[in-house]
C-alpha cells in the first residue's frame, strides 16, 4: 500500500475537537491459501493476500461555511470578553455616578431643610 493513498487521515482543530479534514480509507483483503485438494489452487503460493475492496470517503478541507464558523468560534471568546468587560465598566460607572448624585442630592436637601428651620 501507498501511505499517501491508503492512510486514514484526520486534521482536528485542537480548540474545538472537531475535524477540519477527514479522509477515512480502508481496504479489505481476501487471504487465499494453497490447497492441494483443489486443482486450481494447488499451484498457488502458500498464502496469497488478494485485495478485493478499497474505499474512501470524507473531505480534504472544510467548506466555506465551516471555515467561517471556525473563524467566528476562534474570535468569539476575545470579543465576548471585550464586550462583557465594557458592559461591566459602564455598569460600574453608572453606579458610581448614581451614588455620587444621590449623595449630593441628599446633602443639598439636608442643607435646605436646615435653612428652612433657621438652623445654621
Amino acid at each position: 500500500p501507498n501511505k499517501e493513498e491508503h492512510q486514514f487521515y484526520v486534521d482536528v482543530v485542537p480548540e474545538f475537537g472537531f475535524p477540519l479534514a477527514i479522509r477515512p480509507r480502508f481496504q479489505l483483503n481476501a487471504i487465499i491459501r494453497k490447497d492441494k485438494d483443489i486443482d486450481v489452487m494447488s499451484n498457488f503460493v502458500d498464502e496469497l493476500v488478494l485485495p478485493f475492496l478499497w474505499a474512501q470517503d470524507g473531505f480534504s478541507e472544510p467548506s466555506e461555511e465551516m471555515a467561517a464558523a471556525i473563524k467566528f468560534g476562534l474570535a468569539a471568546p476575545s470579543k465576548i470578553a471585550s464586550i462583557g468587560g465594557g458592559g461591566l465598566l459602564v455598569t460600574g460607572l453608572v453606579m458610581v455616578f448614581t451614588a455620587l448624585g444621590w449623595i449630593f442630592w441628599d446633602r443639598r436637601r439636608g442643607q435646605q431643610g436646615e435653612d428652612s428651620l433657621g438652623m445654621k
